[in-house]
């Protein structure tokens, strides 16, 4: 019999959304995975460490990390631990190692390197530039707002980003364009469509890298709306809005088809968040499947960044994805 060649897969964004996209395909022995992550994440305690060490912003790149280690070992629970007291209360153990290593090595790229070594994982974790980056945010009444943390910031009834940029130019890493340029596969989403999806897009030479490439993008799609960010988005808007920055169009667009409980839905309508609405119609791109999971997340006391209640379900996520293939 001839070996299948791995299917080379990669991720683009960071997250929760991320890291359930990576915990489901980890599980194919068919895979290679890389998960190219943001440089522009500012808040809780990767904010506190990019400022304090002036290094890439670990948070997002720790995630990716524990997604692809090992299931059920002491590792991947530390590097998931957040501290709750003292002088470190809010930090997560993952963070201050990758810091740690970084201060070390001299070098972002090679505690990555390190930690992902370490904890065994199955596959890579990249930046997608070896400096860290600040978005800023025109919005459509020209008021402007300046990094990730402040765009993520709730705020009903805000005026929509009417655009999004760094506030200087940065270039993509070497090896997160060459990883792009050779995909089979390149998955965006879900995840917030501004600071978590589009945010790893805006480095100069992304979009050519994107278009270069002859793999599949894909294109995961929220389940829920987001307060200051895509208040009133229906579905065929988050896909404009991921077309328009990563410069080409997408070839396949996930989409959930579960009705969540009476409970779930009125929790988020306090936050003002809805149901994204599928207005895709007959698009021939669109794959409807059941692809959430309708348990609600727990929140974590000591994280100061507020996460999603519900989420997709890793399996049937990565079934979806390898379907694709």
């Amino acid at each position: 019999m001839i070996p299948q060649i791995p299917y080379n897969i990669v991720t683009v964004g960071g997250g929760t959304g991320t890291f359930v996209v990576l915990s489901g395909l980890r599980k194919f022995d068919t895979v290679n995975l890389t998960a190219i992550v943001s440089s522009a994440d500012d808040g809780g305690s990767t904010g506190r460490l990019r400022d304090a060490f002036g290094i890439l912003p670990p948070g997002d790149a720790r995630q990716a990390l524990v997604a692809l280690a090992e299931e059920n070992t002491m590792l991947r629970a530390l590097f998931a631990y957040r501290f709750s007291k003292g002088d470190i209360s809010g930090h997560n153990f993952g963070n201050l190692f990758i810091t740690a290593l970084s201060q070390l090595l001299g070098s972002d790229s090679a505690a990555l390197e390190e930690a992902s070594r370490i904890l065994r994982i199955k596959g890579r974790v990249l930046s997608v530039s070896e400096h860290p980056s600040q978005l800023l945010a025109t919005l459509e009444d020209g008021t402007t707002i300046e990094g990730e943390h402040a765009i993520d910031d709730c705020a009903p009834g805000r005026s929509r980003i009417k655009t999004l940029a760094l506030t200087e130019k940065k270039i993509i890493s070497e090896a997160a364009s060459e990883t792009i340029r050779t995909a089979d596969m390149i998955v965006l989403g879900p995840g917030d469509l501004y600071t978590s999806t589009i945010a790893a897009l805006l480095h100069e030479g992304a979009q050519e890298a994107i278009r270069a490439s002859t793999g599949k993008l894909v294109y995961i799609l929220n389940l829920f709306t987001k307060t200051g960010q895509t208040e009133d988005y229906s579905a065929m808007m988050h896909v404009a809005e991921v077309e328009r920055y990563a410069g080409r169009k997408i070839d396949a667009i996930l989409v959930s088809t579960n009705s969540f409980p009476v409970e779930t839905i009125s929790r988020y309508a306090k936050e003002g968040e809805y149901e994204i609405v599928d207005d895709l119609g007959t698009d021939s791109r669109v794959h409807r499947l059941s692809l959430a999971s309708l348990a609600i997340v727990p929140p974590v006391p000591e994280d100061p960044v507020p996460r999603s209640l519900v989420r997709h379900d890793a399996a049937k996520l990565a079934d979806a994805l390898m379907s694709l293939l």
